[in-house]
């Protein structure tokens, strides 16, 4: 099943996506509202765009891999880098998105380990970008989203998910990986669920980590990788987080979150006109009488 990614808004509309679960309950339920609720369009959120390009370098890379050819270095940035322009003309995100690439292409891990892309030499590429959409809790709405990469691996055949993920710093990618639980329970759980593999148990989820920046000294760490093995305590876990996530929305509890850590210009797309003029500030139904949305 494909989805239109195009506009982040529509794909993730009457399903909960991690990224719209975890902006509700762990960021900022207001954002959540005024993004996926009154659909306000806010301007591209420029940290955001690298990380999009970088993604399609690697999608790119990948979805040759599974055609059974390769893509060099040079075409993974000249990607890397047309994704950027084709949303506004930014040097340093350009430069950010071609440096994560090469730490995914050739940097090796810190402790000795192979790069990203060679460790992934010991699994075949089983899909590329699948888009997931299941029930997974009574009377809510689906969970859905997309999976960068199944795999299975050349001698064992066992599956792993793969996420791949930039990052100025890895001081939120501990070695336990257990900020990330829940999206790896998530797509684990789709994997189960999803007739078009064999699959009848919980799968890890392994991050690829890539930093945007060069660095300098023996001791910067340029990429990283993290394994998250779900179980099934971590299922009900996501079950409670969705039912809480239904019960938020039907009672419009939506706040504000001025102190949370990515209340910024940088991040949020509608920060001048909630946190700067207060246009998309107030309770619910004043926002929606001053933007005349429908009640």
């Amino acid at each position: 099943m494909t989805v239109d990614r195009t506009n982040p808004i529509i794909a993730r509309k009457d399903a909960w996506h991690q990224s719209t679960l975890e902006t509700l309950l762990d960021g900022c339920s207001w954002q959540y509202f005024l993004s996926y609720v009154l659909n306000v369009e806010g301007r591209v959120k420029p940290a955001s765009v690298s990380g999009i390009a970088y993604h399609a370098a690697i999608e790119a890379h990948e979805r040759a891999r599974l055609a059974g050819d390769d893509l060099a270095l040079p075409e993974m940035l000249t990607i890397a880098e047309q994704a950027v322009r084709a949303t506004f003309d930014d040097d340093k995100a350009v430069d950010e998105a071609r440096q994560a690439v090469r730490h995914w292409h050739s940097t090796p891990l810190k402790d000795g380990g192979l790069s990203h892309r060679e460790w992934l030499t010991q699994y075949d590429p089983v899909a590329i970008e699948p888009y997931f959409r299941l029930p997974l809790v009574e009377g809510a709405r689906p969970v859905a989203g997309w999976i960068d990469g199944v795999y299975r691996h050349k001698e064992t055949g066992e599956y792993i998910l793969v996420d791949h993920k930039t990052a100025n710093t890895l001081s939120r990618w501990g070695r336990d990986g257990d900020e990330h639980r829940s999206q790896a329970t998530m797509y684990a759980t789709a994997l189960v669920m999803s007739p078009e593999y064999p699959v009848e148990h919980l799968v890890p989820m392994v991050y690829l980590v890539s930093r945007k920046t060069k660095g300098r000294g023996h001791s910067f760490e340029g990429a990283r990788r993290v394994t998250v093995q779900p179980i099934l305590e971590d299922v009900r876990r996501l079950g409670d987080r969705i039912r809480t996530a239904e019960k938020l929305l039907a009672e419009e509890g939506y706040v504000r979150r001025p102190e949370w850590v990515l209340c910024s210009q940088e991040w949020c797309p509608h920060y001048e006109g909630c946190m700067v003029t207060g246009d998309l500030a107030g309770t619910p139904t004043q926002v929606r009488r001053r933007l005349a949305v429908p009640e």
